[in-house]
């Protein structure tokens, strides 16, 4: 489990109307760095590196508009992407920075390629995983074969009910599968826990159903005539959900990218192997 010691607080965004919880570890007079997490996780995905960073930043998790313990809008289009990245804008902004690093995952990471492409002035530093921009997602999706077959999930989860039913099958035994291999028994209790709560399934399903539709707007490109911030791509070796062929694309999206394979990482990958993947996050912040 997480042994790190942190604080849960609350924040209620006024403009949004929507209450975000997150965990915050280390000294809040030190740098910023945010964490967004994917589907089907929460804060708790990034326990190793709230405990790691927390040496040298103030480290903040938050649970994403329906997830975990922050609010859970009925609406599909309160969970349309430009919704998030307001969410994040606000929270940085209350907590009082105007700049930090963010770190995110899956869902979290296609959320914020449209964070870092709106708002670039606010980042030192940006670690994304597993998840591409939505526009290199759009242009692989209908270009290749492997992208379109690895993002099958994706037609499941829109379709009505059917996907609530099938991770509530067998006490959550897709929980097991997802995490079995990188999380402990007592671990993997602590996501089934908290997406066995009443109405805790939808929401996060909803990202999918609000996003992925004909007529939704790709990502709004980043801005051509100011210097890109340095950012780090890190997708698993055994991926089975994203093309290796993201960095690249993505590469040539935003300027002063690196892009790593974690060998041996799954699509977890900072739960996978999160000393390895801590080591590579250090190497990276610690360049000038």
């Amino acid at each position: 489990m997480c042994d790190c010691i942190c604080i849960s607080v609350y924040f209620e965004s006024y403009t949004q109307g929507v209450k975000l919880h997150y965990v915050e570890n280390g000294d809040p007079s030190k740098p910023l760095m945010v964490f967004v997490h994917g589907f089907p996780e929460f804060w708790f995905s990034w326990r190793y590196q709230l405990k790691e960073f927390a040496k040298d930043y103030w480290v903040v998790a938050v649970d994403m508009r329906g997830y975990g313990e922050s609010d859970k809008p009925k609406d599909l289009s309160a969970y349309e992407v430009p919704e998030m990245v307001k969410d994040i804008k606000e929270l940085v902004t209350a907590l009082g920075r105007k700049k930090f690093t963010l770190v995110a995952h899956d869902w979290g990471a296609v959320i914020c390629w449209d964070f870092l492409a709106q708002h670039m002035d606010m980042l030192d530093k940006y670690i994304f995983m597993d998840a591409p921009s939505r526009s290199v997602a759009h242009k692989l999706m209908m270009s290749t074969k492997e992208q379109f077959k690895m993002s099958w999930y994706i037609f499941f989860f829109k379709m009505p009910k059917l996907p609530e039913f099938f991770v509530r099958l067998n006490d959550l035994k897709m929980f097991e599968a997802s995490f079995g291999k990188c999380c402990t028994t007592e671990e993997v209790e602590a996501f089934k826990y908290t997406f066995a709560k009443k109405g805790a399934l939808t929401p996060p399903i909803n990202y999918y159903r609000a996003n992925f539709t004909v007529n939704a707007k790709r990502n709004v490109r980043p801005p051509k005539d100011i210097p890109h911030v340095p950012g780090l791509y890190l997708l698993g070796e055994d991926d089975r959900f994203i093309s290796k062929a993201t960095g690249p694309l993505l590469q040539k999206q935003f300027n002063n990218l690196e892009f790593k394979i974690v060998g041996g990482a799954g699509h977890f990958v900072q739960q996978d192997k999160p000393d390895l993947v801590n080591k590579i996050m250090r190497e990276f912040l610690s360049k000038k």
